[in-house]
Parts: C-alpha cells; sequence; structure tokens
C-alpha cells in the first residue's frame, strides 16, 4: 500500500467518523430541543430568554444584543424597569448586524401601576421607547385598582395591531384568575409569576391549563441574594455534575421540562450564553421527582 493510498483511506475515515459524530450530534440536540409553544392567542413564544429587571439601559442594550447573539429570541422589559430605551437599542444593533429580524423575537413588556389610569398610552410609550411596531405580549405587571380597565385596554391594542397577546403577571391564585376572565374578552395567553425551586406552584398551572394559559417564570434562580441557595442546593450541583453542566442550566432545563416559560435575567454575556446552552441535555423522570419536591410555597416577594 503506497503512502498516497494510506493518506486517501485515512482522510475517508476521518470524513467518515466526522459525518457520524454530527450526525449523532445533530440528532441528539434534535431530542433535547423543546420546542417554541403555541400561545391560545395562536403566536408562538420561545420557552428561554431574557429578563431585564434592574438593568440600566446600557446594560440592557448589551444583554439584550447578547441574548440575541447567543440565539436567544425571547426579550422581557417593563415599563417600571426603566429600560425599554435600551432594550430597543440592542434589538435594532442585532437587526442591523443580520443575524435576526424583528419577526423572530418576541418582546414583552408589562403596564407599570403608575400607568393603571392611561393604560392605552403606556403601551404607546412602551413602543415609542422600544422602538417597535408591536409587542409581541403585554402584561399587567401587577394587580391594582382599576384592573379591568387595563386589561380593556390591551385588549383594544390587539385590535389595533399594537400586541399580538395579552396576559397578566403576579396573579397567584385561581380566585383571581378567574375575576380577569370574568371580564376578558380576549383569554390571558400567559401569566408571569415568581418561581422557583421553593415555589412551584404546579396547582396555578394545572388550573390554567384548561384556558390554555401557560406560566411562565421570573426569578427562576429565586432572585438577587438567593441564588446562592438555589446553586448551592446539593441535589441540583449533584444532577449537574452528572450532565457535565452548571447548576444554573439544570434549574432552567428543570423549568422548560415541566411546562414553564423562564426569563433569567443576566448582564453578563457568558452567563446569558450558558443559560441558553441547556438544549444539549435531559433531565431523568427521576431528577425531574427530585426536584419537584423541593416545593416549599416559599415566596420571596409579595408583589
Amino acid at each position: 500500500m503506497n503512502f498516497t493510498f494510506k493518506k486517501t483511506i485515512l482522510f475517508l475515515i476521518s470524513t467518515l467518523l466526522t459525518f457520524v459524530f454530527s450526525t449523532r450530534a445533530f440528532a441528539d440536540e434534535e431530542r433535547y430541543m423543546i420546542k417554541d409553544i403555541t400561545l391560545n392567542s395562536g403566536y408562538t413564544m420561545p420557552v428561554i430568554g431574557l429578563g431585564t429587571w434592574s438593568l440600566s439601559n446600557d446594560q440592557a442594550e448589551n444583554s439584550v444584543y447578547h441574548a440575541l447573539k447567543s440565539g436567544m429570541r425571547l426579550i422581557d422589559t417593563a415599563r417600571y424597569y426603566r429600560c425599554e430605551a435600551g432594550v430597543g437599542r440592542g434589538i435594532q444593533k442585532a437587526i442591523d448586524e443580520g443575524f435576526v429580524t424583528r419577526e423572530e423575537i418576541f418582546v414583552t413588556s408589562k403596564i407599570m401601576p403608575s400607568d393603571y389610569d392611561r393604560a392605552a398610552q403606556g403601551i404607546n410609550d412602551s413602543l415609542s421607547d422600544l422602538g417597535l411596531d408591536y409587542l409581541d405580549l403585554m402584561l399587567i405587571h401587577q394587580p391594582g385598582w382599576n384592573d379591568e380597565a387595563v386589561y380593556k385596554a390591551m385588549e383594544d391594542a390587539v385590535r389595533a395591531g399594537k400586541v399580538r397577546s395579552i396576559g397578566i403577571s403576579n396573579y397567584y391564585t385561581p380566585q383571581a384568575i378567574d375575576e380577569v376572565l370574568s371580564y376578558a374578552e380576549i383569554l390571558p395567553a400567559v401569566i408571569q409569576n415568581e418561581n422557583h425551586l421553593y415555589y412551584q406552584n404546579t396547582d396555578l398551572q394545572e388550573y390554567v391549563k384548561q384556558w390554555g394559559i401557560v406560566v411562565e417564570s421570573w426569578y427562576p434562580f429565586g432572585g438577587r441574594g438567593h441564588t446562592g441557595e438555589h446553586f448551592g442546593n446539593e441535589t441540583i450541583i449533584s444532577i449537574a455534575e452528572a450532565h457535565g453542566k452548571t447548576p444554573a442550566q439544570v434549574i432552567l432545563r428543570w423549568q422548560i421540562q415541566a411546562g414553564f416559560i423562564a426569563i433569567p435575567g443576566s448582564s453578563n454575556p457568558d452567563h446569558i450564553a450558558e443559560n441558553f446552552d441547556i438544549f444539549d441535555f435531559e433531565l431523568t423522570d427521576e431528577e425531574m421527582a427530585s426536584i419537584r419536591a423541593f416545593d416549599r410555597q416559599r415566596r420571596y416577594e409579595n408583589w
């Protein structure tokens, strides 16, 4: 066997092995991927995204840009956060660079309590600050004194094409949901609540399924001041080591496998990319059950 023939054989073997392993990796990625959720409004929503609470406009611009570059397509903000202008700049920068289009991005904002008597203008203000023609999702930020009028304003925005889907945030009981449903002409598509290892509220998740309402988790890691407690959980660490992942990735994978949408916040590009890198593994039924057992119905906030 001459040298040239040997090189050819080795090249063919190498090419074949590369094909086999890349095909296997693609198959695993397909197996572990969790598709966007179809909302009761008919629109689809990604299961993992970026939260922007407590970010400045400059931080929000940078975080949103890196989130979109990492592959995230869900961006969550609010009037109350006072960073919608930065969020809009980050979105526009990503669009200008050509690696994403507006239609591929799902943008959520919320009407702040001080805008409850001017909800229609609050929606317009969000669109103006974000530099967008429409919002994918608008939420009532929390229960207040004028909820029905606020909800009606969001419904009007849907009819006007300014908002595609609407929902509520920080409503935690079936009674609170029933009150909204009593005056809703357009069903809420999403309920965004505190939801983490120690407050899972699966009873509410099960209750709203009958209307096709999805529960989204803010503070998926427990929020500032509590992440250490969550990341330091010995069971979470053990599961992470078994999968070659970080505790943050295990917690987020649990969230989306359990049917929640999660929006971890971060201003660190590396952490943002890490939070999105959760589609190459899967938690077992036993691991999911062990995480469910942590539920203590313990909330950190009282909004």
